[in-house]
Formats: C-alpha cells, structure tokens, sequence
C-alpha cells in the first residue's frame, strides 16, 4: 500500500510538472500581457475627445453632412493633400466641424506635429521643444505608432533645444485631440509629438531652422514627398474670450454682449487674414506672436490664442523647411473659422461625448482651420 501511495505522488508531481512547464511556455491572455508591456499614451480627455470607434465615425459624419457643400467646395478648389495645416483642439461638440476641413485633406503617412504646452509655466520648461519617448498613443482604432523619424530628429537636434518627458505629454490634450481623427483617415499614420512652450522670436527662429534642417536631410536621406509622405499639423484654438471661467482674469475687450462678440469673431478674422494665410513669411509670423504676446515678457497675453507659440513655431519651420528642399514658399487657406456659440453642435451626446467647459457670451472660444500648400 505504501509503494503505491509513493508511485501515485510520484505520478502527481511529473504530472504537476508537465502542466507547470506548459503553463510558462503558453501563459493565459497573452493580448492582456503584451498590453500591459507596451508603451502607450493614454487619453487624457475621454469627454471632450472620442475614444471609442462609434464616436469618431459618428463625429466625422455628422460633421461632413453638416459641412457638406463648403467641403464640396474646397475639393474642388483643394486637389492637392495639404503639406501643413492649422486644427483647433476644443470639445469635438463644439468643434467637429471645424477639425474636417483640414483632416480630411491631410494625407500623408508621416505627420509631424506641433502641440501647445499649456502647463509650461508650472514646469518650468521654456525655449525647448518637447517631444515624447512613448512607442505608440491610443486612438479609438486601437494604437497609433510613433514615427521611427522621431529618433534621428532627436539626434540631430543640439540636446541644449530640446527635452523628451513623457510627463509632460501625458498631461497634456492638445495634441491627443488630432490624433482619432488623423487615425480615421489614414489609418496606417505615424506621428511625431512636438510640444512648443514659452520662447521670444529670435529662440524660436532659432529652433525652427534647427529643426527645418534635421527634417530637410532625412527627408532627402529617404527621398519623402512632402505632403504625399510627410506633413505637418499644429495644433491652436484660437481666442478665449469672456469674463467668466478664465482664472478670475478679464478676457472680454470689447465686452460680453452680442456687439462684443461680433467685434472680437471680427478681430478673429484680421489676424487670421493679417498672419495666417497668404504667403509664409518669417516677418509675418514675428509680428503675430507679439500680437498675442508682450514683446518684453512672452509670458503675458495680450490677445488669448493658445496657439501664440505653437503656431508661428510651427510654421516657420515649415518655411525654412522648404526653403532648405529648393520648395516653392507655401501659402495658407482659411478653410472654416467657428466659434464655441456656433450652432448647431454636433449630436453626439448619447455616444458618451460632451464638453468640457461652458459656451455663453461670458465663456467662448474661437477655432480655425488653415490648410497650407
């Protein structure tokens, strides 16, 4: 009895083995472990922004159909993709309609992108360019990669200009805004993160020449299209307007009635006409960041665009950048300008999106598009 109780433990634990050696060579949901492994950027925002494949197709449609004869229009007008461009990144509610009119021309595989940092001052990063160390960023169609772009551009940038903080992308929304619908209409997309925090005219001149001339030797290195292969997309909502809901600071110049409003969308559109479209030009985009901001002390508004830096940053790169590929200087196009009060909003709420913050005479926003070729 006894040899048969040792021959059965034996059996047991040679059985037990088998199973334990299995178990190691074939581990339980391994889609789970591989997730949990991989480097990817969250959402921040699952309120504003779409997070979910419903959302997007249901943003995305509903802001075509909504747009759908001055979309008509500019396909007419627009055949060739767009090599830069200007989206808003605000609640999708508000703003849906807005973001089609450049993301349904951008086509590229390769997209740089230009972010603002809007908790520069309580990280105390200025004159730097920020990128992200993160293998892919979350997108309601599963993950968006990470360009391998990004790599040789750190390594071509002096270390003494730019800084790499996945914390510091992790926090901020104004690029993850792009990011589903980029996925939506090209879905083998890559992307390479820039955030542009605090620096005067003659730092971010600097910056972006650096940075036009690292993206002009890959881009020759690789024999890339800009446009076809490459682009480039900043990210700015315009004017954030009113006495309510800012920090306790006064935003509303020309006060908060109908009159108001009218004279500030007004003023909206000579900046947008003044600076942002038309030929690029250094000198213009000199004098949009210190209309936005005080030439002795960037750190202080003077008209609230959130775009102060990402925007002229962005776009004096890509005017170096064509400068250094022998390309014709490009040119802007207001394609759509709304505001947070434009109605109608898109009807997305029963998808589990809404807003982030209130839309009255004492709380708005502006946004525009801009496609540049």
């Amino acid at each position: 009895m006894k040899s048969i109780n040792r021959r059965t433990i034996i059996i047991l634990i040679l059985i037990l083995l088998v199973i334990a050696i299995y178990m190691i060579m074939n581990p339980p949901h391994p889609i789970q472990i591989e997730k949990l492994s991989e480097n990817i950027r969250a959402p921040v925002d699952t309120i504003g922004f779409a997070h979910k494949q419903n959302q997007i197709e249901a943003v995305v449609s509903c802001a075509e159909n909504l747009e759908r004869e001055s979309l008509q229009q500019e396909a007419e007008n627009f055949e060739d993709p767009w090599i830069a461009g200007i989206s808003p990144h605000d609640d999708y509610v508000y703003a849906g309609r807005v973001y089609v009119h450049l993301m349904r021309n951008i086509r590229a595989k390769r997209i740089v992108l230009f972010g603002v940092a809007h908790k520069a001052a309580d990280w105390n990063v200025e004159n730097k360019l920020i990128f992200d160390d993160f293998d892919y960023w979350k997108s309601p169609y599963g993950k968006v990669v990470v360009s391998s772009l990004r790599k040789e551009i750190l390594l071509g940038l002096p270390e003494d200009q730019r800084i790499v903080s996945n914390k510091f992308h992790s926090v901020e929304h104004s690029l993850e805004a792009l990011i589903p619908f980029l996925h939506y209409y090209i879905r083998d997309v890559e992307i390479i993160p820039i955030l542009v925090p605090y620096m005067k005219w003659e730092r971010m001149d600097t910056l972006s020449s650096s940075l036009a001339r690292v993206l002009s030797e890959i881009i020759k290195k690789k024999n890339l299209v800009v446009g076809k292969d490459i682009a480039f997309v900043i990210s700015s909502d315009c004017v954030h307007y009113g006495d309510e809901g800012w920090g306790g600071k006064n935003f509303a110049h020309f006060g908060t009635d109908k009159a108001g409003y009218k004279k500030a969308v007004a003023r909206e559109h000579r900046l947008i006409k003044d600076y942002l479209t038309g030929p690029i030009k250094p000198t213009r985009l000199r004098s949009f960041l210190y209309t936005l901001v005080d030439e002795n002390n960037v750190h202080d508004y003077k008209i609230t665009w959130c775009g102060r830096f990402s925007i002229p940053f962005g776009l004096n790169c890509v005017y170096r950048l064509m400068k250094y590929l022998d390309h014709p200087p490009l040119e802007g196009h207001l394609l759509r300008y709304g505001t947070s009060l434009d109605r109608p909003y898109l009807p997305v709420e029963n998808l589990g999106l809404g807003t982030t913050a209130p839309a009255t005479l004492h709380h708005w926003v502006g946004y525009c598009a801009v496609g540049y070729f």
